[in-house]
């Protein structure tokens, strides 16, 4: 895994190469999109920065991990809640 900064939010966040991943490439350096602003741009995806990861940040880690679990009756209201806002 390669650390990898996105040059238009500049969050620093992990990579992992699969062969398939991207079809457009100039030698080391392929297009990925970033998972902080969603925007692509051409990253050297074989090469590490050294700064420390900021995405995702710890507060959405420790947002989901503390989320308590629904019970079914719980998912299927809040189901019935958000469909209500959903355009057809």
């Amino acid at each position: 895994m390669a650390r990898l900064k996105c040059k238009k939010c500049g969050a620093v966040f992990e990579y992992e190469y699969k062969a398939m991943s991207s079809f457009v490439h100039l030698g080391p350096y392929k297009m990925v999109s970033c998972p902080a602003c969603g925007k692509s741009s051409l990253m050297n995806a074989y090469s590490s920065i050294k700064e420390p990861i900021t995405w995702p940040s710890e507060e959405k880690q420790q947002n989901l991990a503390a989320q308590p679990s629904l019970t079914e009756e719980e998912l299927e209201k809040k189901r019935i809640e958000d469909s209500k806002y959903e355009r057809p």
